[in-house]
């Protein structure tokens, strides 16, 4: 069975894309980037290379966790 970051199974954490996660906290994907990098949000670097972030990591920011 495969599963997309939308289908994660209910043990594992669903995954934002930083487009998503950018629009969630109303920033530019550059600014999450930056949050990333001071270490004020936590970013998964997949082992392509590519950033996703944990939804409920970016909710506890918006403070709607």
């Amino acid at each position: 069975m495969t599963t997309t970051d939308k289908e994660l199974l209910p043990e594992e954490e669903t995954l934002l894309t930083p487009g998503e996660a950018a629009r969630r906290l109303h920033v530019t994907t550059r600014t999450l980037q930056r949050m990333a990098l001071r270490g004020d949000v936590e970013a998964i670097v997949l082992p392509s290379g590519h950033r996703r972030y944990k939804a409920d990591a970016i909710a506890a920011i918006r403070g709607v966790a």
